[in-house]
């Protein structure tokens, strides 16, 4: 028997696939500049210390990534993932008109 999920569980999980859709472009925009230095190093033209230490560069930058969004507020990042994927609603643009304008929100409409 397939279970139903209840309007409030089916907005959480839609909540939790936009955080996460917007977690998987933030750390893979960060892993394409290494992913460009592993094809450098595999011609040849990066020596294999310099690539070395782009790993540890881009691990910290992981690290930083991970502590984001484990550690912010649900709402705030919620807001964020909507603001980044392009999915805000006129209402989270009234509701939150000050932060996202800290975060450098432009309100084109």
């Amino acid at each position: 028997m397939e279970s139903r999920l209840t309007p409030k569980q089916q907005k959480r999980q839609q909540e939790r696939e936009m955080i996460e859709e917007y977690q998987k472009l933030v750390t893979e925009q960060a892993l394409e500049p290494l992913y460009q230095s592993f094809l450098e190093w595999k011609s040849g033209a990066l020596p294999y210390f310099e690539l070395t230490e782009l790993i540890h560069v881009f691990h910290k930058k992981n690290q930083e990534i991970y502590k984001d969004f484990t550690y912010t507020d649900h709402k705030d990042l919620l807001l964020l993932a909507k603001m980044k994927l392009d999915r805000l609603t006129e209402q989270d643009i009234i509701d939150n008109k000050w932060l996202l304008e800290r975060w450098g929100f432009e309100d084109k409409t």
